[in-house]
């Protein structure tokens, strides 16, 4: 990872990006556009604050944040234009870290505003602040299935990568894997494993960091009114012991 880019924990400032990245990297996910088939970008950023507020507010969910130091020297492709206001503020690629308290490791307090907690809070509702039209079937099917999966595969001690993504325009320069072998460190550090779900573009990645896979989950898009179907593949890493 070039030196221009900062590993760091995300503040509430980081939210407008947090939210573009979270937007432009799963783009071609049948299953996002289809649960909201005509809201606009900046509508979706808008709600997705309510979830990133709350991932801030939780003192087990570690969001890590890698930010563009120097966004200014960044060669942008027209198409990813739309990126500029994440490029602002700097932030180009963000991970979530679930470490369980049991394991020990300490909370991470970040300090909200009063509109922070009430964007937070508002995430615990979130069918009531969601753009309209809705496809609630589908985003109800979806949730389940990743319940589902974690129900029967997750335990009690594992680290979960709850998320990870890079804006479009920044891949390939070593982020995603930055991002990893902080969590990485971490596990093996606790002897601990990490769980994860992945979609089928992430695999590759997740398999050169020593990730197993254990079950592939298929979403039937077509129950829902799409041509399509998603998959996803759970997959776990167990601890490397450390000298």
């Amino acid at each position: 990872m070039s030196p221009k880019y900062n590993i760091r924990y995300a503040t509430e400032s980081d939210v407008p990006g947090l939210n573009t990245v979270n937007v432009l990297s799963f783009q071609s996910r049948r299953s996002r556009t289809a649960i909201f088939p005509n809201a606009s970008l900046p509508v979706l950023k808008e709600y997705k604050s309510l979830n990133c507020m709350k991932s801030l507010a939780n003192p087990d969910l570690h969001v890590i944040a890698i930010e563009d130091q120097d966004p200014g020297s960044s060669t942008e492709d027209p198409k990813h234009a739309i990126e500029s206001d994440s490029l602002k503020i700097g932030v180009v690629a963000y991970a979530r870290w679930l470490i369980p308290e049991i394991l020990g490791n300490g909370p991470h307090i970040v300090h909200l505003s009063p509109h922070g907690h009430d964007l937070a809070a508002a995430a615990e509702t979130p069918l009531q602040h969601a753009p309209q039209p809705m496809n609630e079937d589908l985003y109800n099917a979806s949730r389940a299935l990743y319940g589902q999966a974690r129900k029967k595969y997750m335990d009690e001690r594992d680290i979960v990568l709850d998320f990870l993504a890079t804006l479009p325009s920044h891949r390939g320069k070593g982020l995603g894997s930055a991002l990893l072998e902080w969590g990485i460190e971490k596990a093996d550090a606790l002897q601990t494993r990490i769980y994860l779900e992945a979609t089928p573009e992430g695999m590759a990645l997740y398999t050169r960091y020593g990730w197993k896979p254990i079950e592939d989950y298929k979403l039937d898009l077509e129950l829902y009114g799409v041509t399509s179907e998603e998959v996803f593949t759970v997959m776990v890493r167990e601890p490397k012991s450390v000298a």
